[in-house]
């Protein structure tokens, strides 16, 4: 199959004088390798001089222009350019900028990605919305359990915490990669021509997630839970990653790191409560010998999920030929690959280990687990 050449649906403008605006865009939606394609520069107004831009592209090897310095004649308000698909690969920049007359320097952008099907960009949106349907759904059925029993006794509130936490920072970390204009251009420089994993459905899914771990605390306010609290161990982990950003945070605003580093240091903290997250339902399971707290289904639901996941990064990869940035954004895998296998722990737990056992009946040695959830009176 010819790799495709797919236009990133964006058409920046910005504005040289105080009424004149620049604006970049594409011919065609997609191309076919070494098939012709046109760059479109029209002016917001006549210009009453000639205007030269000066033309360039961020990979050319990937696209291949036939002019990079083009005039726009008095009295014109447009030209168009040529180019071509030179082979597959990832997001590439054309940029325009102003070379005379003497007018303050504007740049126009536009975004292209050359790809090998644009089918599978198809395939891979739809296994974005996917993941979301089926992760989102996951937590729904510990809601339900928690208003069935009118109790969270058993249900590790040092997960929850974790969690809460984890949802914010990979809330922020989705959203700057997809909208926040100065990282996304940070990205590009560190990968100029690589693939930004994040869609817009791993947002959706991330501030959803977000917002159903902070109802299900508010159940563990409302339904019984027997004194049970956050142990103090969580309290400190969670209070050491909150300081911590802080702390990046006046380190980046001075500039001593930038914001794509800042943005990304959320994403290794969501890495980090992943990867401690689990550990106390997990502990709290083998002391009480049950998994009668937990919905085995949210477990079934989140192993589908991050499959899912892991096959449309494959995908994304395969089709921009970007293996680079499969493994740059480690976040998202990491994710994934780290939530299976936690999912096929509780699994063994529940069907498995615990199979036939009887409900849990709480005790003082259920409050004397490895991270000491506190029980007070």
């Amino acid at each position: 199959m010819l790799p495709l050449l797919v236009l990133l649906p964006a058409a920046i403008t910005c504005s040289f004088t105080n009424t004149t605006i620049i604006s970049v865009s594409a011919s065609h939606a997609t191309l076919v390798l070494e098939e012709r394609g046109t760059v479109n520069i029209s002016l917001s107004s006549i210009p009453d001089v000639d205007v030269i831009l000066n033309i360039t592209t961020s990979a050319d090897e990937i696209i291949r222009l036939d002019e990079r310095v083009v005039k726009i004649e008095e009295g014109k308000k447009s030209i168009s350019v040529g180019f071509t698909a030179g082979k597959r690969g990832g997001t590439v920049y054309i940029s325009t900028v102003l070379v005379s007359p003497s007018l303050n320097m504007s740049i126009a952008d536009l975004s292209l990605a050359v790809v090998h099907s644009q089918a599978l960009c198809t395939v891979t949106d739809i296994l974005g919305w996917m993941c979301f349907t089926v992760w989102s759904v996951s937590f729904y059925p510990q809601v339900y359990k928690n208003w069935a029993r009118l109790s969270v006794v058993g249900l590790s509130f040092d997960f929850l915490g974790y969690n809460f936490l984890g949802w914010i920072c990979y809330s922020v970390f989705n959203f700057s990669l997809l909208w926040v204009g100065e990282v996304k251009r940070e990205y590009y420089r560190v990968f100029p021509h690589g693939v930004i994993n994040v869609q817009l459905s791993d947002f959706c899914f991330s501030f959803h997630a977000l917002l159903i771990t902070a109802f299900t605390i508010i159940q563990c306010l409302c339904y019984e839970r027997r004194g049970q609290t956050p142990s103090i161990l969580c309290r400190l982990i969670l209070a050491g990653f909150v300081s911590a950003m802080a702390i990046m945070l006046i380190v980046a605003a001075s500039g001593c790191i930038t914001w794509l580093q800042y943005v990304t240091i959320f994403s290794y903290v969501k890495l980090a409560v992943t990867l401690v997250k689990y550990s106390p339902q997990v502990y709290m399971n083998f002391r009480k010998k049950s998994t009668e707290a937990v919905s085995i289904y949210q477990f079934l639901m989140d192993l589908t999920g991050g499959a899912i996941s892991l096959v449309q990064m494959g995908i994304i990869a395969y089709n921009f030929d970007d293996w680079k940035t499969f493994i740059g954004d480690f976040t998202k895998f990491g994710l994934a690959a780290l939530s299976i296998s936690y999912d096929l722990i509780f699994i063994l737990q529940h069907y498995v280990l615990y199979r036939q056992s009887p409900p849990p009946i709480t005790t003082a040695l259920d409050t004397e687990p490895l991270f000491k959830e506190e029980i007070s009176d």
